[in-house]
């Protein structure tokens, strides 16, 4: 353990649960954005929002999208 994480558990010692949790919470956003850790689906492949934009073209999820906004269609 370095001296850093000996401080961070001493400080986290004094602390309620409630923001314990707080602090894991952010150190499993940092992991995350670090690509650290990766979440699986059920299926055991990696899915992510990253990998859906673009996946689908405008067509079906598109259509009369115009109407259900806005309540009309442009153009």
């Amino acid at each position: 353990m370095t001296v850093l994480q000996a401080q961070l558990v001493k400080k986290c010692r004094k602390l309620p649960e409630e923001k314990v949790r707080e602090i894991l919470d952010f150190a499993e956003f940092l992991l995350s954005k670090s690509g650290a850790t990766r979440r699986r689906n059920v299926g055991g492949k990696n899915r992510s929002l990253r990998a859906f934009v673009g996946g689908v073209r405008h067509g079906a999820l598109a259509r009369e999208i115009d109407d259900e906004l806005y309540g009309r269609a442009l153009g």
